[in-house]
């Protein structure tokens, strides 16, 4: 599998890593410490799963062999923010390596095959203290550690069960060279038969085919979409054994996993993403840091200005508003309003069906049956005689004096009526009220 692609655009993309903006050291605090309480509720782990390629470097080696150039890998990870600048990844991969020296000299003959399976934890830092924010490329370092785990193969034998014997002159062959004899040349079939622990070729006895290992990891976030993110990335295992190709000769094996892969939130509520990314893209601005309603955000982000002392506000300085029924909390007689309630009063508190029916009753949609007894209603409220002054039961609702009854003084006077204050009138008062109001 090659990935020329990816990479070539990894370098190409990688200029833009070095554009930046300035922007207030104390404003950028503020947005910061807003940031990390958003995002500690906001991000929920994080699944991801990609592909890539294995390269192997060790005592048996491939004279052609390139990050790039291997055989294929496969990866899965979980992982959740911790902050502004740090990830916590749980990640495992599996494939396989393998390898073919030889140089016509038959003591650097070896060949192995291995699967592999690695599987740990690492804390990936995002660089966000160095650059600016507002960029659809994150780059990252990681450190970790895991475990690996392998099983080395080695082509002994070719199919019809000849031990494959390297000569000087670069051919393999069915007789040793040391015996003088010309044996029969044969091909190897790269059929990875033989376990080479057990096979004990060097001497090294029963050895562990389990280690540890520290992946280090560096790459780049693409930014998808608020909850998807392609990562192109190269992480090199080191590992802490030398028995990986099954030959022993110095330092320790490690694994170069060059992958690309998707991560998705699935599970972050679409409001809490929407937050958090408000604030990682935000464009920082060198500003006067002026707050004329004093409720911790600048005048140039506010975008509700004159919020009143008491009120608790977000991000962008509107008032909260918990049940979402409209009116915020500092308003709000009723924070636990329910969902799907039809309507509140500007108190918060939920309106009764019966309200609602009085605010949008109709006087032409009446049923042919009611028509008698609407038309008897409809006498006797015409009857009311708004010269002779406001009905002495409906006096109360004229609360500034003026003799007068406003759309606020009726509106008030109705919800005082469903909601249990009034001391004088019923809801059977409230047809008579609209009308003097109309006929006043």
């Amino acid at each position: 599998m090659k990935l020329y692609t990816p990479l070539i655009l990894v370098l190409i993309l990688c200029r833009q890593m070095l554009f930046c903006q300035a922007f207030d050291e104390t404003y950028e605090t503020l947005l910061l410490e807003e940031e990390e309480v958003v995002t500690g509720m906001a991000f929920k782990p994080v699944i991801g799963a990609g592909v890539g390629v294995f390269s192997f470097f060790g005592d048996v080696n491939d004279y052609f062999g390139s990050p790039v150039n291997g055989l294929s890998s496969y990866r899965i990870s979980i992982g959740r923010s911790v902050g502004n600048n740090f990830d916590v990844e749980f990640h495992g991969t599996v494939g396989e390596v393998s390898a073919n020296s030889y140089d016509g000299n038959p003591s650097n003959s070896q060949n192995f095959h291995t699967s592999l399976f690695l599987g740990g934890v690492s804390l990936y830092y995002n660089f966000n203290h160095l650059l600016t924010r507002k960029r659809p490329i994150h780059p990252y370092f990681s450190l970790g550690v895991e475990a690996i785990q392998f099983t080395p193969k080695g082509d002994i034998y070719n199919g019809n069960g000849l031990r494959y014997h390297y000569w000087d002159d670069g051919t393999i062959r069915d007789l040793p060279q040391e015996k003088g004899v010309a044996g029969n040349i044969i091909t190897q079939d790269f059929n990875y038969e033989s376990d080479l622990r057990e096979l004990d070729l060097y001497g090294y006895g029963i050895y562990s085919k389990t280690s540890v290992a520290v992946p280090v990891d560096v790459g780049l976030n693409f930014a998808v979409s608020d909850r998807v993110t392609f990562r192109i990335g190269a992480v090199m295992h080191l590992s802490a054994t030398d028995y990986i190709d099954n030959y022993k000769k110095g330092l320790p094996d490690f694994v170069l996993n060059t992958y690309a892969c998707l991560t998705v939130d699935m599970f972050s509520e679409a409001a809490e993403i929407a937050a958090v990314e408000n604030f990682r893209n935000l464009k920082y601005l060198i500003t006067d840091g002026k707050d004329y309603d004093m409720d911790g955000v600048d005048d140039f982000n506010d975008e509700c200005p004159g919020t009143p002392a008491e009120a608790k506000v977000n991000y962008k300085g509107c008032p909260l508003d918990r049940d979402k029924d409209g009116v915020p909390d500092y308003l709000d007689l009723d924070n636990e309003t329910p969902i799907g309630t039809i309507a509140v009063g500007a108190n918060g508190i939920k309106i009764m069906d019966a309200h609602v029916i009085a605010i949008l009753y109709d006087p032409e949609s009446v049923k042919r049956s009611d028509r008698k007894l609407y038309a008897e209603e409809s006498e006797a409220a015409a009857e009311i005689d708004p010269s002779k002054g406001i009905p002495a039961k409906f006096k109360p609702v004229d609360t500034n004096g003026d003799k007068y009854i406003s759309h606020e003084e009726l509106q008030k006077a109705i919800d005082s009526i469903f909601e249990g204050n009034s001391t004088t009138l019923t809801p059977d008062d409230i047809y008579e009220l609209q009308q003097f109001f109309f006929n006043q």
